[in-house]
């Protein structure tokens, strides 16, 4: 039986924050709003992607090979969403050269397009400081909890040495929404 209320529910899943990746047409114009990006090994399994997870990773075992994604979280200057933006290795070479020079991500504005026109195609990045005196930025966001909650792993176990404690696998939410949010965040392993 359906539990009705007139309260909105605290934000108990975490973070919800959209994943956003670079456009197949057009171009994702943002200012970084986190400190540094995060990355790990990933593998597209199930029809998304995971992290991989050595030395029981079920990605590896069936043969799929991985690829290293970064995230960083960032406001869109023409919707003004706050979303998780994700990029390979490739990609993310401007935002270490960025950070490199100003010892900070936070203040970055960037457009991001891909060269060919594909949803595959290589992403180009264009960065330059944001003018901040336009632009009230949020604060920066638990990156890690962003993370867990795409990936339906629960936030305490994850950490920043790439291991996920307590955890024998990532299972999959049978059906992503189409904004690769889980429907619910698995709970720990007991």
């Amino acid at each position: 039986m359906p539990s009705f209320s007139f309260e909105v529910p605290d934000k108990d899943s975490g973070p919800r924050l959209h994943l956003r990746r670079t456009p197949a047409n057009g171009s994702l114009t943002a200012i970084v709003t986190c400190h540094r990006m995060i990355g790990c090994p990933t593998h597209w399994y199930g029809h998304r992607t995971i992290p991989c997870e050595p030395p029981d990773c079920p990605a590896c075992k069936e043969g799929h090979s991985w690829r290293w994604h970064g995230y960083l979280t960032a406001l869109n200057v023409n919707t003004n969403e706050h979303f998780l933006f994700e990029m390979t290795a490739q990609a993310a070479d401007p935002f270490t050269k960025y950070f490199e020079n100003h010892h900070t991500l936070r203040g970055c504005l960037f457009v991001a397009e891909r060269l060919a026109h594909h949803h595959n195609g290589r992403v180009l990045i264009r960065y330059k400081t944001a003018d901040l005196a336009q632009v009230k930025l949020p604060d920066p966001p638990d990156l890690i909890a962003c993370i867990c909650h795409i990936w339906n792993v629960p936030i305490p176990e994850a950490s920043l040495d790439g291991q996920l404690k307590q955890v024998d696998r990532i299972r999959l939410n049978p059906k992503p929404n189409g904004n690769n949010e889980p429907v619910h965040i698995l709970a720990p392993k007991t």
